[in-house]
Parts: structure tokens; C-alpha cells; sequence
């Protein structure tokens, strides 16, 4: 992916975030203490922003910085064959965990 291309998805990606929430340029550029006319060349992909100002935009947002940068329609797959086995790992030790609990009470 050009450079260029991530610009723009991250600009169309505030946008709509923006528009989904119901807040106007202004309103958004106000909250995170930009001025309106710089939100719009990062909106129209003119312009990326600081590292700062993707960790802004995603807090007022309320969404996670990364999902500002993900092309539309894509998600971050949990469903991993690496995921399942650490939430089986994590649960077998949760499981021995509480069995421990259970016979220290016991006593």
C-alpha cells in the first residue's frame, strides 16, 4: 500500500468515524484543539497529522488509533489459530486457579 492510498483511508476513516457520531469539523477540530481547516486536509488525505494528533482524533472519536488506519470494511481478526490457543491456555490456568482458591477455603 502507496503511502498516498493510507492517507486517504485514514481521512474517508475520520470522516465517517466523525459523521457516525454526529459531529461537525468543528465541533471534533474544537474538541481536540485544532483548528478546522487543518482537520479538513487531514479528512481529504492532503495532510497526515502528528503521531499526537491520530492519538486525538482516536480518543475523541472514542475508536482505537489503529481502526483509523484499517481500509473500510476490514477488521483486526481475533480468530486466529494463535488467539484460540492462548484463550484455552488462559482459561486451563484460570481453571487451576480456581481450584486452588477452592481447596486454600476449604481449609
Amino acid at each position: 500500500m502507496e503511502e498516498n492510498e493510507l492517507k486517504q483511508i485514514y481521512g474517508r476513516n475520520i470522516k465517517r468515524i466523525r459523521e457516525e457520531r454526529k459531529m461537525t469539523q468543528d465541533a471534533l477540530s474544537e474538541k481536540i484543539g485544532l483548528n478546522e481547516k487543518y482537520l479538513s486536509t487531514i479528512e481529504t488525505g492532503a495532510k497526515w497529522g502528528s503521531f499526537d494528533t491520530l492519538i486525538l482524533l482516536a480518543n475523541a472519536l472514542n475508536v482505537e488509533p489503529y481502526e483509523l488506519l484499517l481500509p473500510n470494511g476490514k477488521e483486526v481478526s481475533i480468530d486466529s489459530k494463535k488467539t484460540k490457543e492462548l484463550m484455552l491456555r488462559f482459561r486451563t490456568n484460570l481453571n487451576e486457579l480456581v481450584d486452588t482458591v477452592e481447596e486454600f477455603l476449604k481449609v
